[in-house]
Order: C-alpha cells, then sequence, then structure tokens
C-alpha cells in the first residue's frame, strides 16, 4: 500500500482536506497527517482519523508567522520524520509548513513533493516589501517541488517564473473543493424558525459574512457600510460567522457606530448551511483571497454575492453571479446592498445562475482531479 504525507494546519485539515483524505484512502492509500496546532481542531482530527483504519495523525510546534523562532523546533520535527518515515507522496500546504516541509524532504529519493498554493503571499496590489518577501521565500521553495498546484490564474501565471525540480510542473485546479450539496433554500417555516432563533425577523435582509475577523478579510469596511445605511434600510441585517483576533475591534466599533442591533457575532459556527439557507446576500471585503471558498458556499446557497475584487474573486464572481467591486470601500459595498434590495428580480435570475455555477467548484469535481495530479 503506498503512502501519502499530508502538511498543513489543524484548521486547514478538518476545513478543506477530510474528504480528500476519504477518497485517497478509498483509492489504497496510507494517509498520515502533520498538522501545526494553531486552530485549536486537533481533538477533531483526531476523532476523524480515528474512522480511518491506515493512517494516524502528529503535530508540530510551527507558526503561521515565518518570523517566529519557535518554527526551528517544527522544522526538526519535520526532519526527523523526513528522515524516519518512507512516503510515496507529499502533499503540503502554506507558505511556512509548505517551505519546511520541502526543506525536510528536499534530499528524500523516491517521493514525490507536491505543493498546494492557496494563495500566494505576494500579489497585485500588495506592498512592495511583503511581496518581495514572499515571492523570494516561494522561488526558493520551487526548487525543491516536484509539483506546484495553484486555485487561481493569477498564481498560476506568477508560479511559471519558478524553478522547479528536474520534471517539475505547475498545475491549475479549481480550488480545493467545496461540499455544494449540502446547501439549501429552506422552507418558509423553516426559515422563520432559524430567524427568530438568531433574533432576526422574516422581513429583515440578512447578508452572511464568512471569514475570520481578522484584518485582511476586512470586515470592518462592511460594518461602516451597514451604518451608512440606518436610516435608509433599517431592516439590514449582517450575521458575521467566525472567529478571531479582531473580534473585540469590530464589536466595539459596531458600538460607535450604534448598530449593534444590525450585527451579529456568531462566532466559529459548525452549521453554516443551515444559517445560509435563511440568508438574501453574502459578502466579502477581503483585500488577499486564494479564490474564496467562503464565496462559493454563499453562493451554493444561492445567494447573490457582493465581493471586493482581488485574485480570488474575479476567479469566481461575474456580472451573473453578483457584484464585483473595484473600488474596495463602504460607500461601494452601502450602494451595492441597496441595488440588489431593490432589484429582487435580479436576485432571483442570480440566485438561480449561482446554484448551477457553483458545481463547478464542487468537491467531486476537484477530488479526482487533484489525486491524478499529485499520483502523477
Amino acid at each position: 500500500m503506498k503512502k501519502i504525507l499530508l502538511t498543513c494546519t489543524d484548521l486547514m485539515a478538518i476545513q478543506f482536506f477530510t474528504e480528500h483524505i476519504k477518497f485517497w484512502h478509498e483509492n489504497n492509500y496510507h494517509i498520515d497527517l502533520v498538522c501545526s496546532a494553531v486552530g485549536g481542531r486537533v481533538s477533531e482530527l483526531i476523532d476523524f482519523f480515528g474512522e480511518i483504519e491506515n493512517g494516524s495523525i502528529r503535530t508540530v510546534a510551527l507558526s503561521r508567522s515565518p518570523f517566529k523562532i519557535s518554527n526551528l523546533k517544527g522544522f526538526l520535527q519535520l526532519m526527523r520524520i523526513a528522515k524516519k518515515d518512507y512516503y510515496d507522496i507529499v502533499v503540503t500546504n502554506e507558505p511556512v509548513m509548505g517551505l519546511l516541509t520541502r526543506l525536510a524532504f528536499a534530499n528524500k529519493k523516491g517521493t514525490k513533493v507536491n505543493y498546494i498554493a492557496h494563495g500566494f503571499h505576494f500579489y497585485k496590489g500588495g506592498s512592495r516589501l511583503n511581496n518581495l518577501i514572499y515571492k523570494a521565500i516561494e522561488g526558493f521553495a520551487a526548487h525543491f517541488t516536484d509539483s506546484l498546484i495553484t486555485i487561481n490564474k493569477e498564481d498560476f501565471e506568477a508560479a511559471k517564473e519558478f524553478g522547479l525540480k528536474k520534471n517539475g510542473t505547475i498545475r491549475y485546479i479549481p480550488g480545493i473543493g467545496v461540499n455544494t450539496s449540502k446547501f439549501y433554500k429552506s422552507s418558509k417555516e423553516e426559515c422563520a424558525q432559524i430567524r427568530e432563533e438568531l433574533g432576526l425577523t422574516v422581513d429583515d435582509l440578512v447578508v452572511a459574512v464568512i471569514g475570520e475577523l481578522n484584518d485582511n478579510k476586512n470586515q470592518e469596511t462592511i460594518i461602516r457600510a451597514i451604518a451608512a445605511l440606518k436610516s435608509e434600510c433599517p431592516e439590514l441585517k449582517a450575521l458575521f460567522m467566525g472567529k478571531g483576533e479582531q473580534a473585540e475591534y469590530l464589536k466595539k466599533l459596531c458600538s460607535e457606530l450604534n448598530v449593534n442591533d444590525m450585527v451579529h457575532f456568531l462566532g466559529y459556527r459548525h452549521d453554516v448551511n443551515r444559517i445560509l439557507s435563511v440568508c438574501d446576500l453574502g459578502a466579502s471585503a477581503s483585500f488577499r483571497e486564494g479564490l474564496g471558498l467562503n464565496v462559493i458556499e454563499e453562493m451554493a446557497a444561492g445567494l447573490p454575492v457582493i465581493v471586493s475584487e482581488n485574485r480570488g474573486h474575479k476567479d469566481i464572481v461575474t456580472e451573473d453571479s453578483g457584484v464585483l467591486l473595484k473600488e474596495n470601500t463602504a460607500e461601494e459595498f452601502a450602494k451595492a446592498f441597496c441595488n440588489l434590495y431593490n432589484s429582487p428580480e435580479k436576485c432571483e435570475a442570480i440566485s438561480k445562475n449561482n446554484l448551477e455555477y457553483c458545481k463547478k467548484f464542487d468537491i467531486d469535481a476537484v477530488k479526482s482531479l487533484l489525486l491524478s495530479i499529485i499520483e502523477g
């Protein structure tokens, strides 16, 4: 039986790779996971691997930040794994884990090393210094990579500048996959019940905002857009699903702008599909996205989406699926909310289109493609 080693954070593993791990197992692979415990999800992964006959999970001491001295310990742990264990295939992810995994396996003969770039940390519009640092890191790490897999077209073109291992390949896939079948529209009765649970009414215009509460996701812009519409559209409500370092700041901002009754912080949710089933719109104001799986989930629930223009959003949002804003400002988001609120027929047409369009990003369409790439 051939062996696959997957390395990533615990958060990425539980959110994006469980279906792939099941699929690899079904295709007669032994799968080991090595993850960094940054998201508090290791216990869930232990339970998950308890159901996998041929697989195990280990943790290493790595941080998301490339500048933490503690990463040295995690790198030595990866080196020991590479020296002790043999794997036919390595699939690694994220800048820090991806770099150190590739270095650890640099001299391992017979192992194919695959790196999935979920959005390079250098990108058009990014800071010059940041782009310089991260592009240099990715370019260096590419020399130890057999297959570099990108999930958006901008990154695919950027990756062509890198020098990979001999016979190395650069590939594009439409994301890591979303289980679109689990999203749905609730009935009127269920909608009323769920909205009541959430402190909403049946007449509210409900905007879903999914993602970690951090600087990059830029939830502040959406909050300020809602505040600008207090008088014009008082029934506008926003549901923020996620947690993060910006939580207290954003809640304080809501108090300062007097929109506590319009903005609901739900924290991390395991029932995102249930909540999306009672929403009217989806929104994302992020500065940087690899693709934007949160937006695809909103589209799979039949929601028109209003998003900032970045490399990931550009690959998934068209005029038939929502609004792509060239200017990432509260004013532009407020205008877009109003325009869709006043265009119910347009929203209905977009909703129907999104239910079909999102299928190209479905997990069943992606998992076979990804396995064929990592197998080579």
